[in-house]
C-alpha cells in the first residue's frame, strides 16, 4: 500500500485495463484510438464554448489547458497498454506530474499577472479573469471526468468478461491436457503382429476416442466419434473410453460390449448427443477377426497376397440413439502380412481446391500410396497417411478430428 495506491485512493489503472494487457498490438491500437476519439469530444466542447463565449485571451488559455489534459490522458493510456512503459509510468508517476503541476502553476501566475496588467479597471479585470479561469478549469475537469467515468464503466464490464474468459480458458487447458493423456499414441506388438494408433483433434476438445490393447492373445482395436466438439463431447468421450476399457477386462464379445455402451450412453445423455463406433477383435492364434459396427466407417483390409483392398462393414445404429438398437458381429479371416485400418471421418472428409468434400476414393488412393513400399511399420504408415491427408486438404483449418489405427498381422 502506498500514498498513490491504497483503499481510499488509487491513481493506478491496472485493474481497469487488465483485460487489454494480453491482446495483440492491433487491438491495443484500437483501444488507444477509442480513448483519443472519446476524449476528443470534451476537448471540442471546451474549445467551442470558450471560443464562442469568452474573449480570445481566455479562450486560448482554456483550449491550452484542455489540450494538455487530453494528451496527458492519452499518454497514460498508452503507457498502461505496454509492459515496459507501464512499469516506468507507475514508478515515475509523481516525478512526471509534480513538475507538470508546477509548470502550470508558474505559467498561470504569469498569465494572470499579464492579464491584470492589461486590464484598465484592475479590480474588475482581476475578478473577471479569475472567474473565467476557474470556469475553464471546472468545465474542462468535469468534461474529462465525465468521459473517463464512461470509459471506466466499459472497461469494468470488459474486465468481467476477461476474467470469465480466462477462467474458461483455464478449464479448457486442463481438459485438453487430460484428453491428451487419454488419447496419447499407442503402439502394441506381439510376435509378428504390430499395431499403432493416434489421434489429432481439430480443436482443444475433440470428440474422437480410440482403444488399442492385447488381452490373452487377442488384439482389440476400436475407434469412436462423439457428436460435437464441446465440453460435453469431451466429457462423454472420456466416460465412453473408460467404460470401454472396463468392459474389455471381462467381456471379449464386441457386439455385447457395443450393446452395453449403448445402454450406458442412453442413461447418461439425451438424444441430442450420440456416438459412432467400430470395434475389431483379432484372434492372433486363429487369424480370425470379429467386427462390430455402430454407425461408423468400414474397416479396410488390405490383403498381403494380392494387395486387394476390402471394406469390412456390417450396418449398425449409432450409440445413444435408441434402446431398440441391435448389434451383431461380422467374422472374417486375416492372414499374416495383412493390413487392417480403422479411421474416423476427419480423414476422408477433406476438401479439394474448390473447397468441395472429396469422395472416399481419394482416401483410398492415399492409403495405397502410403503402403506402396511394402515394408513400412504401422507407425510409418500412420504418419504417411496423416501427412498426405493434411497436405491434400485445402480447408482453411482442420474441420474434424483425425484418428487412425493401423494393424499389421
Amino acid at each position: 500500500m502506498s500514498l498513490l495506491n491504497n483503499k481510499y485512493i488509487s491513481l493506478y489503472r491496472d485493474i481497469e485495463l487488465e483485460a487489454f494487457y494480453d491482446i495483440d498490438l492491433k487491438h491495443r491500437r484500437k483501444i488507444i484510438f477509442a480513448h483519443m476519439m472519446i476524449h476528443l469530444f470534451p476537448l471540442l466542447l471546451v474549445s467551442v464554448y470558450f471560443w464562442q463565449y469568452t474573449d480570445l485571451q481566455f479562450a486560448k488559455i482554456a483550449i491550452g489547458i484542455g489540450v494538455i489534459c487530453y494528451f496527458a490522458v492519452i499518454a497514460e493510456t498508452v503507457s498502461y497498454l505496454f509492459p515496459s512503459s507501464r512499469q516506468f509510468y507507475k514508478k515515475n508517476m509523481a516525478w512526471i506530474y509534480i513538475p507538470l503541476v508546477l509548470i502550470c502553476g508558474v505559467g498561470g501566475y504569469f498569465v494572470g499577472y499579464e492579464l491584470m496588467d492589461m486590464n484598465i479597471e484592475l479590480d474588475r479585470g482581476l475578478l473577471s479573469g479569475l472567474s473565467n479561469i476557474a470556469a475553464a478549469v471546472f468545465f474542462i475537469s468535469i468534461s474529462f471526468i465525465w468521459a473517463h467515468v464512461g470509459l471506466s464503466q466499459i472497461f469494468s464490464a470488459s474486465r468481467a468478461i476477461y476474467k470469465r474468459k480466462a477462467a474458461m480458458e483455464a478449464d479448457i487447458r486442463f481438459a485438453t491436457e487430460v484428453q491428451n493423456r487419454i488419447l496419447k499414441d499407442i503402439a502394441v506388438e506381439q510376435n509378428s503382429t504390430r499395431a499403432y494408433a493416434c489421434s489429432l483433434p481439430a480443436n482443444e476438445l475433440g470428440g474422437d476416442y480410440f482403444e488399442l490393447v492385447i488381452h490373452d492373445n487377442q488384439l482389440f482395436a476400436s475407434i469412436g466419434d462423439i457428436s460435437g466438439h464441446s465440453f460435453g463431447a469431451g466429457l462423454l468421450m472420456a466416460m465412453t473410453k473408460s467404460a470401454l476399457q472396463t468392459h474389455l477386462e471381462y467381456n471379449k464379445n464386441p457386439s455385447r460390449i457395443m450393446a452395453a455402451l449403448n445402454s450406458m450412453m442412453l442413461e447418461q445423455t439425451d438424444r441430442a448427443v450420440y456416438a459412432t463406433m467400430t470395434m475389431l477383435k483379432v484372434d492372433l492364434a486363429e487369424q480370425k477377426a470379429t467386427l462390430c459396427n455402430a454407425g461408423h466407417l468400414p474397416v479396410i483390409q488390405i490383403q498381403e497376397k494380392d494387395g486387394e483392398m476390402i471394406y469390412r462393414h456390417r450396418k449398425g445404429i449409432g450409440l445413444g440413439i435408441t434402446r431398440n438398437a441391435e448389434y451383431s458381429n461380422l467374422e472374417f479371416t486375416v492372414n499374416k502380412g495383412d493390413l487392417l485400418l480403422l479411421y474416423s471421418d476427419g480423414l476422408i472428409e477433406t476438401r479439394d481446391d474448390e473447397l468441395q468434400i472429396r469422395d472416399s476414393g481419394f482416401f483410398e488412393k492415399i492409403v495405397q500410396d502410403s503402403i506402396s513400399n511394402g515394408n513400412q511399420s504401422p507407425k510409418e504408415i500412420t504418419s504417411q497417411v496423416l501427412t498426405r491427408v493434411n497436405e491434400s486438404d485445402h480447408s482453411k483449418e482442420m474441420e474434424d478430428d483425425s484418428t487412425i489405427i493401423v494393424i499389421k498381422v
